[in-house]
């Protein structure tokens, strides 16, 4: 069973990591949207457009679902692209209610893109759930766009994480979510940063039961585990800059030996 997951850069592989560890069974192919990136810069009209034509290129494909492994996707154009597939269709959904739930001095801050930032669906979140904790959003111009430039951006990377993570500090921030999956990829520089303590959640476990429980009710005699030969899942990559961008996908990777093609794709 093929399972389509697509982000603007590399972000989405913390995605496709948890579904690969946790559903060996599937046949993944990870679609970066290079050259349209950073999507935290555009548009909602041109963010819906362009994941309408990234959904039909996955039909193309035969995939049997579609997960939008971008927060900005997901916030921008992912009702649109359901009205427009029969396909079951999951995006990413910030890990506040768990923050909210885990924090223990009600200080909470959650990271993302300028354009997740300033959502409606973020801010309708958080005030669903945040009860009585403190709700600090911060965001970030560059830093999704400088980890898809790994490693040569590694030093700006850090350096935007310091001064982030210094505000936090100064708000005593003992919760922090991580909404925009480019950031878990660099969690280690997080915990770094913030003080000895601090939770920091991310939602591909969320994801990954939310797909399984999508491929269920959609494919019910499709999913039997216990029939699998394989326990490592086939990986396609592809990028719609050119197929010499998808060498540095193999960095983020869990299990890089199980990319079995490489290519550049013209989304138009």
């Amino acid at each position: 069973m093929k399972v389509g997951v697509m982000d603007s850069g590399v972000g989405g592989i913390t995605i496709l990591n948890a579904i690969q560890h946790q559903l060996p069974f599937l046949e993944l192919h990870y679609l970066a949207d290079d050259v349209f990136a950073p999507y935290g810069e555009k548009d909602q009209a041109s963010l819906q457009e362009r994941l309408l034509k990234i959904g039909r290129y996955f039909e193309m494909l035969g995939v049997s679902a579609i997960v939008v492994a971008c927060n900005t996707a997901t916030v921008a154009g992912i009702e649109t692209l359901r009205q427009h597939t029969s396909l079951p269709v999951i995006g990413v959904e910030p890990a506040v209610k768990p923050a909210c739930r885990i924090s223990k001095r009600r200080e909470v801050a959650v990271l993302a893109t300028p354009f997740t930032a300033k959502s409606e669906r973020l801010n309708n979140l958080i005030d669903l759930w945040k009860l009585d904790s403190h709700v600090t959003i911060y965001s970030s111009v560059s830093l999704a766009f400088d980890i898809d430039l790994w490693p040569d951006s590694k030093a700006k990377i850090q350096h935007t994480v310091a001064q982030l993570c210094a505000e936090m500090k100064r708000q005593k921030v003992d919760t922090l979510v991580l909404a925009c999956t480019h950031y878990p990829l660099v969690m280690n520089f997080f915990k770094a940063e913030m003080e000895e303590g601090c939770e920091i959640v991310e939602p591909s476990q969320g994801v990954v039961a939310q797909l399984l429980r999508r491929l269920t009710e959609t494919y019910p005699l499709g999913i039997d585990e216990s029939k699998v030969e394989s326990s490592v899942s086939h990986i396609y990559l592809y990028s719609t800059q050119s197929e010499q961008s998808t060498e540095r996908f193999l960095h983020w990777l869990s299990q890089p030996d199980s990319v079995v093609n490489k290519q550049y794709v013209l989304i138009t």
